[in-house]
């Protein structure tokens, strides 16, 4: 059998050429990744390049890792985020969701001993024999039983770390059915993973129970965190705050309105895109055909569960 990290690379050459905003491939298999580091203070520390964002917690135990990186930059990931940190070893790592941008470095941090947090669900999808979606050539595998996150919880959770009482928890259905938020009041930091994206669309997984009125609902619960001087930390693009946090609610939720009355009146996934319901915000997030076409599948379970 294919190993995980074997079909990922295959994965990754043989979809080069896809352009598909936040697709969780090993698209950055390069060689040598050019991953960087920015000093968010309080020793907090940005890690770029890695497939997606990771953010790197220090403290005299250890580095807190918030999601993995890719299979293929983990090496070069395990090696730098404690270093920028002023750290001497991973502590703990959190998988945010399923997605192999978020989980390449499950399997040799696991084999270390060290603890994996994330959702029940982001369990449950990573222990699953095989996930097809479509936007893979090809199912991708369980993950070994060292690789699986080691604790998990439903709603909300709390770690006491480096000073931080860090609260956790669940965003619905969103990107994923198992997309958590970290919050750290002292740094006034909030992880909100792969529900946002600050470079482009992000990847709807509307298979795994991602849906676009999930996605409204997941940033009214970080609006709810979030004040004024919150420094949000995206899966991808640069950290933003709470304002444009509500700028791309509002984005999502016209979208996801003009959608649901395509689906009343019976329009397919290409006839909604047609009607151009993401037109007006294509000059700052590029082209939305991929992004529309899953958010209006997502709806089929939400509004047609018969069909």
């Amino acid at each position: 059998m294919q190993t995980r990290r074997g079909f990922l690379e295959a994965a990754a050459a043989s979809c080069a050429g896809v352009a598909l905003a936040g697709l969780p491939f090993e698209a950055a298999q390069a060689k040598s990744p050019k991953l960087a580091a920015q000093d968010l203070g309080g020793s907090l520390a940005l890690i770029t390049g890695a497939g997606a964002n990771v953010l790197a917690f220090g403290s005299s135990d250890g580095a807190l890792l918030f999601d993995g990186g890719t299979a293929g930059n983990s090496k070069a990931l395990l090696k730098m985020a404690p270093r920028a940190v002023g750290a001497k070893r991973i502590h703990t790592l959190v998988n945010t969701h399923w997605h192999p941008q978020q989980t390449g470095s499950n399997e040799t941090l696991g084999k270390q001993g060290v603890p994996i947090i994330a959702h029940e669900n982001t369990r449950l999808w990573l222990a699953r024999k095989y996930i097809n979606v479509d936007w893979a050539p090809k199912p991708f595998l369980a993950l070994p039983k060292v690789a699986q996150p080691t604790k998990t919880f439903y709603l909300t959770d709390e770690l006491e770390f480096g000073g931080e009482k860090i609260a956790f928890g669940h965003l619905g259905q969103a990107h994923t059915d198992g997309d958590l938020y970290a919050y750290l009041p002292r740094a006034n930091v909030l992880v909100a993973g792969g529900v946002v994206s600050s470079k482009g669309w992000p990847l709807l997984d509307w298979q795994t129970g991602g849906w676009i009125g999930g996605l409204v609902g997941a940033y009214d619960r970080l609006l709810k965190v979030a004040n004024e001087s919150t420094r949000v930390v995206p899966a991808d693009g640069p950290v933003i705050g709470r304002k444009e946090l509500q700028a791309h609610r509002d984005m999502y939720f016209q979208i996801f309105d003009r959608l649901v009355k395509q689906l009343i009146k019976g329009m397919s996934p290409e006839e909604a895109y047609a009607t151009a319901p993401a037109k007006e915000y294509e000059a700052q997030w590029g082209d939305s055909h991929a992004f529309v076409i899953a958010s209006f599948k997502s709806l089929w379970g939400h509004y047609a569960p018969d069909a």
